[in-house]
């Protein structure tokens, strides 16, 4: 368990500092906001796993998160975080059912909930950009 909490802890930092990142890429500012959002989200995960970690093993952990360089188009990078989070949401699913630790159990489910909500927010911008008629909307929207 020790090892899996460092995980996503480390995940979670790392999710922060992208959303933190694309949402100087998007240029809607709902978007940016929604981004700004997700990294808060993301860094509340980071402090409540923080906690279990340091009441089971006794000591802190805290990552160091290289810089991150995004490279890629706007949507690749949203494609890529929408990886992540799906795989954080199928890790920590999957860890609301066997856990002995009740309100550790009930952390993992709300933040395994977040993660859907990014999920499909992600989902929706990416269908989007496939909307040549949205895309044209948003575009008079930017001038």
């Amino acid at each position: 368990m020790k090892e899996q909490l460092q995980s996503y802890i480390y995940v979670e930092k790392l999710l922060c500092d992208l959303y933190k990142k694309v949402a100087t890429l998007s240029c809607l500012s709902d978007e940016k906001g929604m981004f700004l959002d997700f990294s808060k989200s993301c860094h509340e995960a980071v402090g409540c796993l923080k906690y279990f970690y340091k009441e089971q093993f006794g000591s802190e952990f805290d990552p160091m998160i290289p810089e991150i360089n995004i490279q890629g188009t706007y949507r690749e990078v949203l494609n890529h975080i929408q990886q992540q989070e799906l795989e954080s949401f199928l890790n920590y699913r999957q860890h609301t059912y066997f856990q002995d630790n009740y309100l550790l159990q009930e952390t993992m489910r709300g933040i395994a909930d977040s993660k859907l909500e990014h999920i499909i927010a992600i989902m929706a911008i990416v269908i989007n950009m496939n909307d040549p008629q949205k895309t044209i909307n948003n575009k008079h929207n930017l001038e």
